[in-house]
């Protein structure tokens, strides 16, 4: 199911990829046209980056409490390590944000 789920999106965004490309950048239509697809791919980026990213905390999160609960005596080291992969994890999301703000604002398509 998932499978065919990414392979749907995928192909969604490939097809409406001409659509993009193919309009004049000097035309009003052009314009809206373009912001219309950014912000399509601001939320399916914003989206898969929120989602991994969560789940990667997840997995972190559950391996951290089966650790502390097999050896309580480590809790302290391997809590500081969780929260240091939480700190990196929490980055690549705000650059996946930081890197569709740009691409919405900063219009690379129009000179």
């Amino acid at each position: 199911m998932k499978r065919v789920l990414v392979a749907f999106l995928l192909m969604g965004l490939i097809l409406s990829a001409g659509a993009v490309f193919a309009a004049e950048p000097s035309t009003e239509a052009a314009k809206l046209n373009y912001y219309g697809f950014a912000s399509l791919g601001a939320l399916v980026g914003i989206g898969l980056a929120a989602g991994g990213g969560g789940i990667g905390m997840g997995h972190g999160l559950r391996g951290i409490m089966e650790g502390s609960a097999r050896n309580p005596a480590v809790s302290g080291k391997l809590l500081t390590t969780f929260i240091i992969g939480l700190a990196l994890i929490e980055t690549l999301v705000i650059y996946t944000l930081v890197i569709v703000l740009i691409t919405y604002y900063a219009n690379p398509f129009v000179k």
